[in-house]
């Protein structure tokens, strides 16, 4: 997921008072990428990772990649259900 996806979600649930909580037992340096994560969005990818709401795949969170609808509804979904 990008990185500006990931900062405008996590801005969206700082308003709202909304942000998850829990632990995935995972951080960003279990990416092979996450040197790549512009420092805007370090934050809030660590912020979704952390807590689950982000998983990568194949050990990449593809922080530059564009976001497809799908990803997008995952993370909405997730966030929407705890």
């Amino acid at each position: 997921m990008s990185g500006k996806k990931c900062l405008r979600c996590c801005t969206a649930l700082k308003v709202l008072n909304k942000l998850p909580s829990g632990n995935s037992r995972k951080t960003l340096a279990d990416f092979t990428d996450s040197d790549s994560i512009a420092a805007y969005a370090q934050g809030a990818m660590t912020c979704l990772v952390e807590t689950g709401a982000v998983s990568g795949r194949n050990g990449l969170l593809s922080p530059k990649a564009v976001t497809t609808r799908a990803q997008m509804a995952q993370v909405l979904y997730y966030l929407l259900a705890k």
